[in-house]
C-alpha cells in the first residue's frame, strides 16, 4: 500500500516487474480478507489512479461473486445462451500444446509455463492465454477454466468462471467476441525487452528482442548462428494469427444466422 499501489495503474500490465499485489492466493486461503484490503486502501491520503485501478479490481472480484449468487447457472455454462450453439473445436493436440506452453507464441507459452511451475499467472497474461485458447484455437472456454482450476494457487470458483466467460465473450458484461488479442503485439507492448519470455522460455534466450515475440521470422542462417532452430529447439506456431483470427470471426458470425 505504501510503495506499489501508486504505480499500479500502469505497472500491473507488465509481467516482468512486480507490478501487482499478488495477494490473491492469501485471499483464497483466508489469510487476509478483501474488506481488510479495502479499508487499508481507504486510509491512503493521496488517492491517485493507482488506488482507483486497484479498488476497481477488488470491485470486479465482488461482482463475480454476485453473479454466481444471483445467477448460479453461471457455474454450469454460458451466461449468454446463444453461445450454446457456438462451433467450438475439439483438438486434443492443440489443447495439450496450450497447456504445456508449446504453442509457438512466446508470450502465451511463457504464461502457461509460469502457471504450471508456480501456480500463479500474471493478470495481463491470463487474458492473453485465455483469448488464445478460445479464439485462436476455438477450444471451449470450459477447458481453460478446468485447467486453471487444477493449477492456480489463487483459484476462486466465481472469479475463474466469470473471467473465462468474460474473455470468451459469453459472460455478463463480457469482452466482445471480436476483440481478439494479438499475441505478438501483446508481447511487444507489455514485454518489449522479452524479459518475461526469456525467464519462462529459456530456449529463446539467444533470440534478439526484435524477434523475441515472432522468432519464426528469423532467417534460418541466423537461427543457426544463435543455435535456436524454430521447429526443433522451439516449436513453430501451431496456428497462423491472421488465419485463426479470420476463422474465429467467421464462427462468431454464425451465431447471428
Amino acid at each position: 500500500m505504501k510503495k506499489k499501489i501508486k504505480d499500479y495503474g500502469t505497472a500491473r500490465d507488465y509481467p516482468s516487474i512486480e507490478g501487482t499485489s499478488k495477494l490473491s492466493p492469501y485471499i483464497k486461503h483466508g489469510q487476509i480478507h478483501v474488506s481488510t484490503i479495502w479499508q487499508k486502501c481507504n486510509e491512503i491520503k493521496s488517492k491517485g489512479i493507482g488506488y482507483r485501478k486497484y479498488i476497481n479490481e477488488l470491485g470486479w472480484r465482488e461482482f463475480s461473486h454476485s453473479l454466481i449468487n444471483y445467477f448460479p447457472e453461471f457455474l454450469k455454462g454460458n451466461y449468454r445462451k446463444e453461445f450454446d450453439k457456438f462451433p467450438w473445436v475439439r483438438n486434443e493436440k492443440f489443447l495439450k500444446a496450450w497447456k504445456s506452453g508449446m504453442t509457438g507464441y512466446p508470450i502465451v507459452d511463457a504464461g502457461m509455463r509460469e502457471l504450471y511451475e508456480t501456480g500463479w499467472m500474471h493478470n495481463r497474461i491470463r487474458m492473453v492465454v485465455g483469448s488464445f485458447l478460445v479464439k485462436h484455437l476455438r477450444i471451449n472456454w470450459t477447458e481453460g477454466e478446468k485447467h486453471f482450476r487444477n493449477c492456480l494457487l489463487d483459484f476462486n470458483k466465481a472469479n475463474n468462471v466469470a473471467q473465462w466467460q468474460w474473455v470468451a465473450g459469453c459472460g455478463a458484461d463480457a469482452a466482445p467476441y471480436f476483440r481478439i488479442f494479438n499475441p505478438i503485439l501483446q508481447g511487444e507492448k507489455f514485454d518489449k525487452e522479452g524479459l518475461y519470455v526469456k525467464k519462462w522460455v529459456p530456449e529463446l534466450n539467444n533470440v534478439p528482442k526484435k524477434f523475441i515475440h515472432k522468432p519464426w521470422e528469423m532467417e534460418l542462417k541466423y537461427q543457426e548462428a544463435i543455435k535456436t532452430i524454430i521447429g526443433k529447439d522451439y516449436p513453430k506456431p501451431i496456428v497462423i494469427h491472421e488465419k485463426a483470427r479470420a476463422a474465429a470471426l467467421e464462427a462468431f458470425q454464425s451465431l447471428k444466422k
